[in-house]
């Protein structure tokens, strides 16, 4: 009883330390993202959220939310345009309100991380931003990485035939809904937080991710099978909301922007690695991993010629900018 008493009162007193540090601070970033504690994508943020306070003398605390802790990618995504939390690391759905920013999933376009990279943290990462700010109120800072996606399932998918025998999972956003139907794949749109269980009771055969996240969401304790199709890279911007930024006097904000950079560096660093680390993982539970050979990827790849005529009528600059990213060195 005494034992279970003194963690009650530790507990009390390390909730009381977090209050106080926090209403000591003079800018507060809550942000919110829909990846688990586990993923690389949390640990960046920790390290982000450690160097903002130790170089603006606790002038900046962050609060993290990971896991839709504050609402799914829509919902957060709106609360940065509001103003109700200050920061959020968000998917493809941002391009409801700049088309441009689609670009942040293009399917079949990078080979290796490093063009990936190259892309995103370069000028064209800036140039896919078009109007976002001027529609939203809402800053991209950055963009950190989702990483390769490929396809689990509970059936072996080896084949394009056995592929398009699969129902999936997908994001609710058209265009992976066109993607997949140009594979011949039927789908159904949901939100993340649905697919354990959606996989679970058989809802769907299967859904389309990196190795990382069927690692950290524990899809892996639900599916037999890993098709290794590499057939989209994911990078996840980060959203600043203007009027938070702009209250920041300079020097703050200039430790800011210094300590994002870091903290984008170190997520793609550690993104890689844990990208083969998390397959390593996978194997060793189980599950059993496709590599397509060149033919099969070519027939996902020569399928999409319809999709792309699609996608370059209604991304603005989507053609121009997706040659500049095929250009880049690999």
């Amino acid at each position: 009883m005494k034992k279970r008493t003194l963690i009650i009162l530790l507990a009390a007193c390390l909730m009381v330390g977090m209050m106080a540090t926090v209403a000591s601070a003079k800018h507060v970033i809550k942000v919110a993202t829909y990846f688990a504690e586990s993923h690389p994508l949390h640990k960046s943020l920790l390290f982000l959220k450690d160097n903002l306070a130790k170089d603006s003398d606790g002038e900046i605390v962050m609060q993290i939310f990971p896991n839709n802790q504050l609402g799914n990618e829509e919902a957060f995504i709106d609360s940065v345009k509001r103003g109700t939390i200050q920061m959020a690391v968000a998917g493809g759905l941002i391009k409801k309100d700049e088309l441009m920013m689609a670009l942040v999933e293009p399917p079949f376009v990078f080979e290796t991380w490093k063009q990936a990279k190259a892309a995103y943290t370069g000028e064209i990462g800036k140039e896919i931003v078009g109007d976002y700010t001027k529609n939203t109120g809402v800053l991209v800072v950055g963009y950190s990485v989702n990483g390769f996606r490929e396809i689990s399932s509970s059936v072996p998918v080896k084949t394009p035939e056995d592929l398009a025998k699969a129902k999936l999972r997908v994001p609710t956003n058209e265009i992976y809904v066109k993607m997949f139907k140009a594979f011949g794949v039927a789908t159904v749109m949901m939100p993340m937080g649905e697919i354990y269980n959606a996989l679970e009771t058989g809802v769907v055969d299967g859904q389309d991710n990196p190795y990382t996240t069927v690692q950290t969401t524990g899809w892996w304790e639900v599916q037999k099978y890993m098709l290794e199709s590499r057939h989209m890279f994911v990078a996840n911007p980060w959203l600043v909301n203007k009027g938070f930024y702009d209250d920041m006097p300079a020097n703050l904000q200039k430790i800011f922007d210094e300590n994002v950079k870091k903290a984008i560096d170190y997520n793609w660093k550690i993104s890689e690695e844990q990208d083969e680390a998390s397959k390593k993982f996978l194997l060793e539970k189980g599950l059993e991993i496709t590599v397509p050979d060149p033919a099969f990827r070519q027939k996902m790849k020569d399928s999409l010629k319809e999709f792309y005529e699609w996608y370059f009528e209604t991304i603005p600059h989507s053609r121009e900018i997706i040659k500049k990213m095929e250009e880049l060195p690999r």
